[in-house]
Parts: structure tokens; C-alpha cells; sequence
């Protein structure tokens, strides 16, 4: 029995191993088409009804936390998270269904918050760790700096809640999908430094991540290149050593 539990373990991983690295595609894609497409979509749909959290469901969130708990498999905080975060998630949508309310609002903002910190941890680590670079590592890389703004607008979007007069620009903060716009649009402008100037941090709090954020947008393209360069230079070393001991 033990054998064959060890097998089993062996076969459950090497399964979690092989989707992995695809997983990580697609929640790129699912990624960027909820934070370039739904969200700003979500803020021209009407309030009321089933249509826009049945349609963010079925198109964007379900094949996209499938894949979250696919990139978090091996890691079992993240994994917690990941699910954690889908109940939120799930929460949130069910008591949108009612009427707008600024726990709606905390529900999403929070969920976003949890799972973007995790999935920056898995990520992260596969990402960097030693090994050839391959067409989904490339891939990671830029599902990571999204996930970096996304965890950074779940910031914003909270710290918005919790904080007198955070920023100028805000939509009222019972309006769940405009929120969530706006501190995704607040927060990629941030990162890649473009700064329109139509929503403004006010507190030091906000203004002291916004800082943050900014710098790391711009470390973060020269760290990666670094890294990926370095990683494919090893690579190749490697594999001329093995050559040359044939």
C-alpha cells in the first residue's frame, strides 16, 4: 500500500509538473485580457442584473483560476491562497448580485491583494530558478509584471477604503467594477512611469507606494533581461560541457 501510494504521489506530481508551465500561459492571457478589456468594460456595463458577473465568470475567471491553482500546485501556502482568494472572489460576485455596497468592493480589491501576492511568490521562484530558458519562462516573465501591478491595485483599491482622502480621481467607492478600474488603470501608469495626472495619491501612504511602485517598474525590465541572458548563457555552457566529456 505504501508503494503504491508513493506511486501515486510520483504520477499526481509529475501531472501538476507537465500543466504547469502552460498554466502559466494562459493565466497570462486570461490576465491580460481582465485587466486591458473586462475591467474597463466593467465600468460601462450596467449595475444591475446577472449579465456582467456571469459573463466575467465564464470568459475570464474561471479558466483563469483554474490555471492560479495549477502555477500554485507545488507550493502549499500559495495554493491556500489561491483558494482563499477564489472564495472572495466568488463572495464578491454573490453579493454583487444584490446591490453595490462597499464590501463588494473590499471583497474584490482583498482577493486581488491575496492572490497577487502569491502567484508573485510561485512565479517569481520559476521564473528565476536555474534551468533552460523556454518559451513559457518568457511568458512568466510578463504574466509576473502584471501580477506585480494587479497586487499593487489591490493596494491602492484598499488602502483607498481604509485611508481619508487617499486619492482624487476615485469613482465612489460602492462602485465595485469602477473602482477596480481605476486602481488598475492608477496602477499601471504608475509602474510604467507614463503618470496622466487624472488620478492623483494624496495620502503619504499612497503616495509612499506609488514611489515604490514606480521604482520597481523600472528595475524590473533590467533585472529580468540580466537574468534571462544569464540563465541562457549557463544553459548553453552546460550543455557544451556535456558535449565536450563525450
Amino acid at each position: 500500500m505504501m508503494r503504491m501510494n508513493a506511486n501515486t504521489g510520483v504520477r499526481s506530481g509529475s501531472w501538476q509538473q507537465r500543466w504547469a508551465d502552460p498554466a502559466l500561459t494562459v493565466l497570462a492571457i486570461e490576465l491580460a485580457v481582465a485587466i486591458f478589456i473586462i475591467a474597463p468594460l466593467g465600468v460601462l456595463a450596467p449595475r444591475g442584473g446577472l449579465v456582467l458577473p456571469l459573463l466575467l465568470t465564464a470568459l475570464v475567471l474561471t479558466p483563469a483560476l483554474l490555471a492560479a491553482v495549477l502555477v500554485a500546485a507545488d507550493n502549499a501556502a500559495a495554493r491556500a491562497a489561491v483558494f482563499v482568494a477564489i472564495a472572495l472572489i466568488v463572495a464578491g460576485i454573490v453579493a454583487g448580485l444584490h446591490r453595490p455596497s462597499v464590501l463588494v468592493t473590499y471583497l474584490h480589491l482583498i482577493s486581488a491583494l491575496i492572490m497577487g501576492s502569491a502567484l508573485i511568490w510561485v512565479v517569481a521562484r520559476a521564473v528565476f530558478a536555474p534551468g533552460r530558458v523556454t518559451y513559457h519562462r518568457i511568458v512568466g516573465t510578463l504574466l509576473l509584471y502584471m501580477m506585480i501591478g494587479a497586487t499593487f491595485a489591490g493596494l491602492y483599491g484598499t488602502l483607498g477604503l481604509l485611508l481619508p482622502h487617499p486619492f482624487r480621481g476615485m469613482p465612489p467607492r460602492e462602485d465595485a467594477p469602477a473602482v477596480v478600474a481605476h486602481v488598475l488603470y492608477f496602477s499601471f501608469a504608475t509602474l510604467t512611469s507614463v503618470g496622466y495626472g487624472d488620478v492623483i495619491p494624496m495620502h503619504p501612504l499612497t503616495r509612499g507606494l506609488s514611489n515604490l511602485e514606480a521604482v520597481i517598474g523600472q528595475l524590473f525590465p533590467a533585472t529580468v533581461i540580466a537574468r534571462i541572458v544569464t540563465l541562457q548563457l549557463t544553459s548553453r555552457d552546460q550543455a557544451e560541457s556535456s558535449d565536450d566529456g563525450r
